[in-house]
């Protein structure tokens, strides 16, 4: 699993359309590579308790909302929930 590295920028914000809302986070630290943006929400996973982002998607399934992780490898990180209007 990668950390995030040296990071110098974080930002935190949303975007609202007709069809929901999107909450975004990104950094520029190392991002995450391909074969693990899943793996990320995965229980155990990363260098801590390894239920941060596990308990987050579960807390997004039970609200019928999405999360997933859009970040460039090598370059940023970003993860993105969607929340749909009902």
């Amino acid at each position: 699993m990668v950390d995030g590295g040296h990071v110098s920028r974080v930002r935190v914000g949303f975007v609202k359309d007709k069809s929901g809302l999107l909450l975004f986070y990104e950094d520029d630290g190392v991002g995450i590579p391909r074969v693990e943006k899943e793996k990320v929400f995965l229980k155990g996973s990363g260098k801590g308790s390894g239920l941060g982002l596990f308990l987050i998607r579960k807390m997004c399934d039970v609200y019928g909302w999405t999360i997933k992780e859009t970040g460039i490898p090598d370059e940023e990180a970003r993860f993105e929930i969607v929340v749909p209007i009902k």
